[in-house]
Parts: C-alpha cells; sequence; structure tokens
C-alpha cells in the first residue's frame, strides 16, 4: 500500500473547508434578551419566533353564519361575542344580549329594559362565567346575574366602573383625558379592581399615554388595548404605538412582565375622513401605523394582532405566551375584521355591499391555543 502525505498546501484547503462547516454549525438566529428594570422583568424577543412554520397563512372552516335577517334581531353594532358552556352564542348590540343557539337559531334578548330587579337601563358589558351570565348595567351601577337562558337570579351594586371580572378581581376602567388642547398631553388609563371574595379590597392601577385634542378632532395617540386572563388573573396591556406589551397581575398588584418583539413598522396612510379637517385643527403627523392593533387570549397564549396585512395572507398573528416567549406568527386570511378569538373557535364579522351584517364563526383547523 502507498501512503501519500498531503503538504501545507492540502492542509489549510482542509481546514479552511472544516471551519466554514463548524461555523455554519454554530451560527444562530437572535436570541431574545430578558433583564430586570425597576423590579420589572424586561423582555426583547427577535423579528423570529421559535415556530419553523412562521408566516404560513392559518387554516380556517367556516362553521357558522349568522344572518342579519331583521327576523327578531338586527345588527348595528355588534360586539363581545361569547360562546357560553351549553353552546349557546352571546352577542351585545346596542343595550341587547343576543343569544342565538349553537346551529344559529335566534333565541332572543336577554336585556329587559326598566329599573326595577333584572331590568336594565344601560348594558354595557357581560360575562360569562360558569354556567351564569354577569351583566353590568352602567347607569345603574349594578351587576345583574342570570342564568344562560335570563333567568334573574340577584343584581349586585358596584361602585367603580365594570369592564370584565376575572377569577378573583371585579375590573374597571376609566380614561383621564388631558385638559390642554392642541398639543399631544399625558392621559391617564386607570384601571379599578375589587376583591370578589372582600369588597373592601380594592386596588388602582395607572398606564401613562398620549393623547390630542382639538375639536373637532378627538385622538387617542398612544391607543389602550387590553385583554384579561381571567383564570390567571391576568391583564395583557398594550399603550404606545410602538410594539410592546405589559403584564399586570392583580393577585401581585403590579406589572410584572413588559414584552417586545423587534417589528418592521408599516407607514402611516391618512383616512380619508382625516383628509377632510382642516390642517390647523390635525394632530402632529403620524409616521407609522400602530404596531399593536388588538389583543385576544384564546387559551394560555396571548394573540397579537399587528398592523401588518398582506394583500393575499391576510392580516398577521403573533403569538406569546405569559413569560414573554414568542411563540409562532401566522396570517388570518377573512373578508371581515376579527372580533374575538375562542377556543379554536374565531369570530369575524363581515358587512356586505348592501350594509347587512353577518357575524361568521370559523374553525381554527390548525393552531390549538393550549
Amino acid at each position: 500500500m502507498r501512503i501519500v502525505h498531503k503538504g501545507p498546501r492540502g492542509l489549510l484547503v482542509c481546514s479552511g473547508i472544516l471551519m466554514s462547516f463548524l461555523w455554519a454549525g454554530c451560527k444562530q438566529a437572535p436570541m431574545k434578551k430578558v433583564w430586570i428594570q425597576d423590579g420589572v422583568e424586561m423582555v426583547a424577543n427577535p423579528a423570529v419566533p421559535l415556530s419553523r412554520n412562521q408566516g404560513r397563512v392559518l387554516k380556517l372552516r367556516e362553521h357558522l353564519r349568522l344572518k342579519d335577517t331583521g327576523e327578531g334581531f338586527f345588527f348595528k353594532y355588534p360586539a363581545q361575542p361569547e360562546i357560553g358552556p351549553d353552546g349557546s352564542i352571546f352577542l351585545t348590540d346596542q343595550d341587547q344580549l343576543l343569544r342565538f343557539s349553537s346551529d344559529g337559531t335566534f333565541l332572543g334578548n336577554l336585556c329587559k329594559p326598566g329599573q326595577g330587579p333584572g331590568e336594565f337601563q344601560g348594558l354595557q358589558r357581560y360575562v360569562l362565567e360558569g354556567d351564569e351570565i354577569q351583566a353590568f348595567d352602567r347607569p345603574a351601577n349594578k351587576i345583574v346575574r342570570m342564568t344562560m337562558d335570563g333567568r334573574w337570579l340577584d343584581d349586585r351594586k358596584v361602585d367603580d366602573r365594570f369592564e370584565t371580572m376575572t377569577r378573583n378581581w371585579i375590573v374597571g376602567e376609566m380614561i383621564n383625558l388631558p385638559k390642554v388642547e392642541g398639543v399631544l398631553a399625558e392621559a391617564k388609563y386607570n384601571f379599578y379592581c375589587t376583591s370578589r371574595s372582600d369588597e373592601a379590597r380594592t386596588r388602582a392601577y395607572v398606564f401613562l399615554g398620549k393623547f390630542f385634542r382639538k375639536p373637532p378632532v378627538m385622538l387617542a395617540w398612544d391607543k389602550l388595548r387590553w385583554v384579561p386572563d381571567a383564570k390567571r388573573d391576568l391583564l395583557f396591556v398594550s399603550r404606545t404605538r410602538e410594539y410592546g406589551i405589559e403584564l399586570l397581575d392583580l393577585n401581585e398588584g403590579r406589572v410584572t412582565r413588559s414584552f417586545r418583539r423587534v417589528y418592521p413598522r408599516v407607514k402611516y396612510v391618512m383616512p380619508e375622513n382625516m383628509k377632510a379637517i382642516p390642517a390647523w385643527s390635525r394632530p402632529p403627523a403620524i409616521e407609522f401605523e400602530s404596531d399593536i392593533l388588538d389583543l385576544f387570549v384564546p387559551g394560555q397564549s396571548l394573540w397579537v394582532k399587528t398592523s401588518t396585512e398582506d394583500p393575499k395572507k391576510g392580516v398577521l398573528i403573533d403569538v406569546f405566551d405569559a413569560k414573554g416567549e414568542y411563540l409562532d406568527s401566522f396570517y388570518v386570511r377573512a373578508k371581515g375584521s376579527i372580533m374575538a378569538v375562542q377556543g379554536d373557535v374565531l369570530f369575524v364579522k363581515e358587512t356586505a355591499d348592501d350594509g347587512t351584517i353577518s357575524i361568521v364563526l370559523y374553525k381554527n383547523l390548525e393552531y390549538r391555543p393550549g
């Protein structure tokens, strides 16, 4: 057997190839950064989530369509869709709490007008809890408790506004607008929380944002967006135009975590109705759209509706866990606007050319919220 010894040149070539392979193997995607600032855990995620299948179009199937027939109900401003434990579907619409069966049959309006027990002067919010409904009458400052079919159980007076209920807290929200006009000024977004077991135990939280007021323009520059995680007594809060979310732990009584991700901002396009407003009354020039448009908690994760929209794919949704980890992203392609996400169901509001409204329930065939 003949043994051939490689010279220095061969060794250099082999070493170069080996080093290139090692570099390729060690090269990794940017990692998230975590640090503590003023007692709050700060989480900065990269632009790309952990999922290898990010950027896809979410697979959906139309499950049910609530059509505006004008027979017994007429959609004007439908909101707050929910599915009850018995499969029935609830919606609010102008001081009404509309109930539908699981197959879309209209079952009636559960709000009885009046000032007596179980009656409403003005419905603002409601929460499904177990096999009961907790509905808030804003003018009367009371919570009406009823069964799923609308049978009255009791009324309860409350001192503050009612927006939602978590496992341990009644949560209200109010904004204090700045008094100065014509400039971006500080607005206060207030959350008022009352313990459900001890009404004497209350907490208040203030988030600051910018607001512009100069009649006829009233503009929340930093629009408050928030969603509860009722089972874990958490509120996810977004309050700036830039991409950022704060986690308010109601039991701890403070913001425990703030997280964001690298986000390519979307150029602002002025709506036609803003163009008609005289220039002297307009707010300062807006360069970018708000990065976050809505928040949803379909299960254990947080869905973030972003301002990124693709003509073919739809709107981009980011997914995080409560630790601020950027898990996934996908596009949702629907003809209308996403109203809510509950479990594997997406509620979408569609408006036809003649102005009639349909609420469409889409089944999520791919992503199962944990």
